[in-house]
């Protein structure tokens, strides 16, 4: 997971990009059956937030002659709004279901803190590997 912010006064923009390994697909912001559990980025230390959620594109998934959208590889979402008065970073949690193939493992919570300026990085292999540690190599 990688962030870069720009702030000029107090607007603010972050793109928060994450990277899935090959062959993980998460559920986009409105997934495409009612029971499939969506991502949602919680934003805190902004105020007035849009979340630009990234398209999704759809996939036949063999294993059950289903098409779903998903999302896959590099996946950015687009924040924007406006800094409290003395905040200096962005607190924010990334909450999706990471599925490999016809398996969806259980749902993850990843927590992170940008700066408002410049660019940060997390892993959010971590929270994958923790139960699939093939996804590390």
């Amino acid at each position: 997971m990688r962030t870069d912010a720009d702030r000029t006064g107090d607007d603010v923009r972050i793109i928060l990009t994450v990277d899935l390994p090959r062959g993980v697909h998460i559920e986009p912001h409105v997934p495409a059956e009612p029971n499939l559990i969506p991502t949602v980025l919680e934003i805190d230390g902004l105020t007035d937030v849009a979340v630009e959620y990234p398209e999704p594109i759809v996939k036949d998934l063999d294993w059950r002659g289903l098409r779903l959208t998903v999302l896959e590889g590099s996946v950015r979402f687009v924040i924007s709004g406006r800094a409290r008065p003395g905040g200096d970073d962005v607190a924010a949690t990334l909450r999706f279901q990471p599925c490999i193939g016809g398996a969806c493992l259980p749902p993850r919570t990843v927590p992170l803190q940008a700066p408002l300026t410049g660019s940060s990085s997390y892993s959010v292999l971590d929270a994958l590997t923790a139960s699939v540690p093939m996804l590390a190599g």
